[in-house]
């Protein structure tokens, strides 16, 4: 009866909840929760601990933070002797720990004073391990009377995504002839000398233009070399890192206390500090070891001309590669991963960490983009717009084939974030606003839907998303829960139906079949310049008007070909809105022409 004694606890299970009644935690017990499953059934006793998280509340507790990023990167960059790179370090730093605020303001005074319990679950991850659990036993360390139990989940399982069931000739029409030019170029070169190659290309990881590009310039004779950044070291407590910690935190110091003060109960101010200066030093700490492990991987060579090439380096991974490029005299690349930054009314949060903030050289898919990326305060890179990968053009001939699963299909983006995000909703609320899409429209059409669900690598939360039980109720829906990306898929659909201002938009809108765009006005949505683009070119509905549901399924009632025909309407907007916001160039050879200006400008 270990749990008897306890009036509150903190718990994110369903599974871990029923184990605490068993060893007798009363039924009577408050308990704590943000997991959409715990808050399901709207049991009184189970609170939501994130209830003081309205949309105002979170738009509010958003705004700050583009003017914060931008004060604490400037703050140290000022600095005399630190580099950019630490600067941007910090300022990750900083961005990130808004998620631990965010979690320290759901707290009350009670919390510090009271008899607590925080059940941790334990279980089957992803590869960033475990981030099913809330840092309650850090936050409230500071409360003798808290205690912590661990709890392994049972009959547990997780699965990651995959191509299994995807034929080797699906994966080829889209991957393409580029793609095994490359990964051959990669295992042969490896073998050979390098004194053959006065050109190289070091490729720490990839995207689908950056596949494209190292093809191009292998097949002109430049060495492409594979760089494995590990993070798999432990921080050692005692190392020392050039600079000095206690000046960035004294610098930075004011700042945060000011930021934190704002919004969490008086008794949590210390706990929050004294853990965001433990996030700077591990930072910093696993800065310094990047860059010494990177220092011995990457060596200027005398001999020939070299390049990094780099998928989103907006990162602690990133941060220390430029750093070692830059004093090596080896420009850092990156290219466009997605169609995001053009369209996401919410990501002018996070531009400290698009790729222009950190690589010299940004090959982007259109216009748009450079444009949005060089008015931020933290662009550093020059750009060049070459187009979209082939990979995403290659959509188009995903025509309507024989084994068409569903005529409809919805393309979920509901992730839960378990906190902070660029969304004003919280994981509660993203749950009910999606299982209203399905009760309000999806599951009330005429036609057979599939509802595709992301293909989340991470897990989450421990318990199974319910909203999915909505889906398996509705007749005329099948629920897709494998872990396979949608670009696979799209041939089996006629119409497709997807949500937010993420990079999923693009495989869709590139296939060229009709494609209905909710736009939601808390969770991610479009910019209004891309909204008024989006409208004329695609089938947008706006979740703020004031009959959306019932124009939403009023529409998808259509007869099929009645939509196919007003799609038709809209081909010579939509062609506009593609040349704008996805790809400048309608032909392909985005790698060719990027590859080209590497050899010109870069590698000669």
């Amino acid at each position: 009866m270990m749990f008897a004694k306890y009036k509150t606890i903190f718990c994110d299970s369903v599974q871990a909840l029923e184990y605490a009644y068993q060893n007798g935690l009363p039924k009577s017990a408050i308990v704590k929760s943000s997991a959409p499953a715990m808050l399901w059934d709207k049991k009184i006793n189970i609170n939501n601990i994130e209830a003081r998280w309205t949309t105002d509340e979170l738009e509010k507790f958003q705004e700050g933070v583009q003017e914060l990023t931008e004060l604490v990167f400037d703050s140290i960059l000022s600095i005399p002797g630190v580099e950019r790179e630490i600067a941007l370090s910090v300022t990750d730093v900083v961005y990130r720990f808004q998620k631990i605020i965010y979690k320290a303001a759901c707290l009350d005074e009670s919390d510090f004073t009271d008899p607590r319990l925080f059940i941790y679950v334990d279980g089957e991850t992803g590869p960033s391990g475990n981030i099913m659990n809330s840092p309650w036993d850090q936050l409230l360390s500071p409360n003798p009377l808290f205690s912590m139990v661990n709890y392994t989940l049972r009959n547990d399982n997780w699965n990651q995504l995959t191509t299994q069931g995807i034929s080797y000739w699906s994966r080829y029409k889209i991957a393409g002839f580029e793609t095994i030019v490359y990964r051959l170029a990669k295992k042969i070169m490896k073998r050979l000398p390098s004194w053959l190659f006065t050109k190289e290309l070091i490729v720490p990881n990839e995207n689908e233009l950056n596949i494209e590009i190292a093809s191009s310039l292998a097949l002109h004779g430049v060495r492409i070399t594979e760089l494995e950044l590990d993070e798999s070291f432990s921080i050692v407590k005692n190392k020392i890192i050039e600079g000095n910690i206690p000046t960035l935190y004294e610098v930075v110091q004011p700042i945060m206390y000011e930021r934190i003060e704002e919004w969490v109960t008086p008794s949590a101010v210390k706990i929050t500090m004294s853990l965001f200066n433990s996030h700077l030093q591990e930072q910093l700490k696993k800065f310094k070891l990047l860059v010494d492990k990177l220092e011995n991987n990457i060596v200027k060579s005398h001999k020939r001309k070299q390049s990094v090439l780099m998928n989103a380096p907006g990162n602690i991974r990133g941060f220390a590669l430029s750093y070692v490029c830059r004093k090596n005299g080896i420009p850092i690349m990156s290219s466009q991963h997605g169609v995001t930054v053009e369209i996401s009314k919410r990501h002018s949060m996070i531009r400290y960490e698009h790729d222009n903030s950190v690589a010299d050289v940004m090959f982007s898919y259109n216009r748009k983009i450079i444009q949005v990326e060089k008015n931020t305060h933290f662009n550093h890179a020059k750009h060049y717009s070459v187009g979209m990968p082939l990979r995403l053009m290659r959509m188009k001939y995903a025509n309507t084939t024989d084994r068409l699963a569903l005529p409809i299909v919805f393309i979920s983006t509901n992730l839960y974030h378990m906190g902070f995000s660029l969304s004003a909703n919280t994981d509660y609320r993203k749950a009910r606003y999606e299982q209203k899409l399905i009760t309000e429209v999806l599951s009330k059409l005429p036609h057979k839907v599939r509802y595709k669900t992301y293909p989340e690598d991470n897990r989450r939360y421990a318990d199974v998303d319910p909203v999915l039980d909505d889906v398996k109720r509705a007749e005329n829906m099948e629920l897709f829960s494998k872990k396979i990306d949608m670009r696979y898929l799209i041939s089996d659909h006629r119409i497709l139906v997807t949500t937010c201002a993420t990079s999923t938009v693009g495989w869709p809108v590139m296939s060229k079949k009709p494609v209905v765009f909710i736009n939601q006005k808390n969770h991610i949505p479009l910019t209004s310049e891309a909204y008024t683009s989006f409208s004329k070119g695609l089938f947008v509905f706006n979740d703020n008007e004031e009959n959306f549901y019932g124009d939403l399924k009023e529409f998808l009632s259509q007869p099929l070909c009645e939509i196919g025909r007003l799609w038709q309407e809209k081909k010579s907007a939509r062609e506009d809105m593609i040349r704008d916001y996805f790809s400048l160039h309608e032909s392909g050879g985005a790698g060719k022409r990027a590859a080209q200006i590497i050899l010109r400008e870069y590698l000669i």
